[in-house]
């Protein structure tokens, strides 16, 4: 179902302001106005023509993964139909637009498994509440005409932003996009799936990303973020803000990545409310300007990030008197002769430290620990072509060791040994082929 001209440029408008702000700057548009491209070099990557939009097409890229690696191997997604690859693509933005719509509240289970929609539908006759709809989507019904103040006499490919961005592309863009309403995850996905080459050519990235603000609701968005006045692409760099990048992970826009609801200056500042089903790791964590976006699996992960709270300079001991912090975090007991009896055991030397190890042994069984393997094998993804070698996409393989002690950084892998510490303490990565970059 379409909408009206009225309400469709009102809504259009309401969107716009809450992405750019009052006003856009042509350059920052023309960057984030790319379609979703597959890469010839590795079939199932997504490219990113130019800095900014990566605050979307990364989320979808990892949605898109998650799902394909449930089904195939690594080796075979190499291999893959190019057709089936579109399914997926289509699937993954269903998936993305329904967790969108399911409700985020401080009373939801952590543990909760999200399903994709097409599970959902799949293992019941009834949609679950966040399959229904109204879902509203962002479309082109035509392609939009060339800018004719282009002075480029070349053909442009349709996936790629004008070459000269000018206010005329921008004000085009807008009052062509049209809105469709969708009442099922199943319908909307089988429109997604038949027009989705509307959304690999130019301008796909902007229409997903207006049709999931759309769905979600601006106003529900402004109140998530908090500020009223903030724009989700930074109106001078034009990168996607934490709340847009949260937004399509969790499907709730926080500005915040600490679990649930904080304490800061008398204010309660709502974080992640649940676990998603795609993680996220940053260097801000390691130099401690955030905490984990990730809930922890298990009561030993959880008290691992709680003691770490309180591990300030990340030694893997805290102070002594922290300890009924850390139980009261982890809702345990904290009855003062209780605390002044575990202090004695963890610390009978009475340096005043107590360790991780100690803790973790006093409070918790080892069924109840996740102990990863000593080795493992991670993928690192850049969708930004000039950051590959030769200019080609690919994925690059290495080999993670868990170390017994701190492993020193060196310039060639201080950028990822950063990232994975935060999940993995000392480890070490031997890339196979070339080291990646995070740029």
């Amino acid at each position: 179902m379409t909408e009206g001209p009225t309400r469709v440029a009102d809504a259009v408008l309401e969107v716009s302001q809450l992405v750019w702000g009052p006003s856009i700057r042509p350059e920052l548009f023309a960057r984030w106005s790319q379609g979703f491209i597959f890469s010839n070099d590795e079939r199932t990557a997504l490219i990113q023509t130019s800095g900014g939009p990566c605050a979307v097409i990364a989320p979808v890229q990892a949605f898109l993964l998650k799902n394909l690696i449930s089904k195939y191997q690594l080796s075979q997604l190499r291999e893959i139909d190019s057709t089936i690859l579109d399914q997926h693509l289509a699937a993954t933005l269903t998936e993305m637009l329904c967790q969108c719509k399911q409700p985020s509240t401080l009373g939801m289970h952590s543990g909760e498994k999200p399903v994709s929609p097409t599970e959902s539908l799949d293992n019941s006759n009834t949609p679950s509440r966040r399959d229904q709809g109204p879902f509203e989507i962002a479309c082109l019904d035509d392609p939009l005409p060339q800018n004719s103040d282009c002075v480029e006499t070349g053909l442009q490919e349709p996936d790629q932003p004008s070459p000269t961005p000018s206010a005329k592309d921008y004000s085009l863009f807008h009052s062509s996009v049209r809105l469709r309403q969708f009442e099922s995850a199943h319908s909307l996905q089988n429109y997604l799936e038949t027009h989705l080459d509307k959304y690999k050519a130019q301008y796909g990235v902007l229409l997903f990303l207006y049709s999931v603000l759309l769905t979600k609701g601006v106003k529900a968005v402004r109140e998530e973020i908090g500020d009223h006045n903030e724009s989700l692409i930074d109106v001078t760099q034009g990168h996607g803000g934490q709340g847009l990048i949260n937004l399509l992970i969790t499907g709730r826009a926080s500005a915040y990545v600490w679990d649930e609801e904080k304490d800061v200056g008398g204010l309660n500042l709502v974080g992640v409310l649940k676990r998603p089903v795609v993680g996220f790791l940053t260097r801000l964590e390691h130099l401690r300007y955030v905490q984990k976006l990730v809930t922890p699996d298990s009561e030993v992960e959880r008290a691992k990030q709680v003691f770490s709270w309180y591990d300030t300079e990340g030694n893997r001991f805290i102070q002594k008197e922290k300890l009924k912090d850390v139980l009261e975090k982890l809702n345990m007991c904290t009855d003062d002769d209780f605390i002044k009896f575990m202090m004695n055991e963890l610390d009978p030397d009475n340096i005043g430290v107590i360790l991780y190890h100690k803790f973790v042994e006093a409070f918790f069984t080892p069924e109840q620990s996740y102990t990863p393997p000593d080795t493992f094998i991670v993928y690192h993804y850049n969708g930004l072509e000039s950051s590959c070698p030769m200019g080609k996409i690919g994925y690059a393989e290495g080999c993670v060791t868990l170390q017994e002690s701190h492993v020193g950084y060196t310039p060639a892998n201080s950028e990822f040994l950063t990232c994975l510490t935060t999940k993995w303490p000392n480890l070490d990565i031997q890339w196979a082929s070339f080291t990646p970059s995070l740029n």
